[in-house]
């Protein structure tokens, strides 16, 4: 799989909250920082999929660029999200900044970012 498609199957595992396919697309040791600085683990993410905390309900990319120098990647791409996020209804754009690493021909995420854009 090339890193444009794993960019878009975790987006699809995202709006799915399909844990297990999240699971394989994030590295152990990830760590993730939202818009107010909130630093988060795999298993932080895993667990708001999991109990329901984040329901993203929609998630149409609006631009994907890739970066790929076939051992580390990097995608970014802009977004517009909507999702109840511990029970409040959010929309936003968002632009998501994502260092990929390849293991035995595996993408994996190991750092990201997302911050609203206008």
């Amino acid at each position: 799989m090339d890193l444009r498609a794993a960019e878009r199957r975790l987006q699809a595992a995202q709006r799915a909250a399909d844990v297990e396919s999240l699971d394989a697309l994030l590295h152990p040791r990830v760590v993730g920082a939202g818009p107010d600085g909130t630093v988060f683990t795999k298993e932080d993410d895993l667990e708001s999929y999991r109990s329901g905390a984040l329901r993203i309900t929609e998630l149409v990319e609006e631009s994907l660029d890739v970066q790929d120098d076939g051992q580390t990647g990097v995608t970014r791409t802009v977004a517009a999200v909507d999702a109840v996020q511990g029970g409040a209804v959010v929309s936003a754009r968002l632009r998501y900044t994502r260092l990929w690493v390849r293991e035995d021909g595996t993408w994996r995420v190991l750092a990201a970012t997302f911050v609203p854009v206008r």
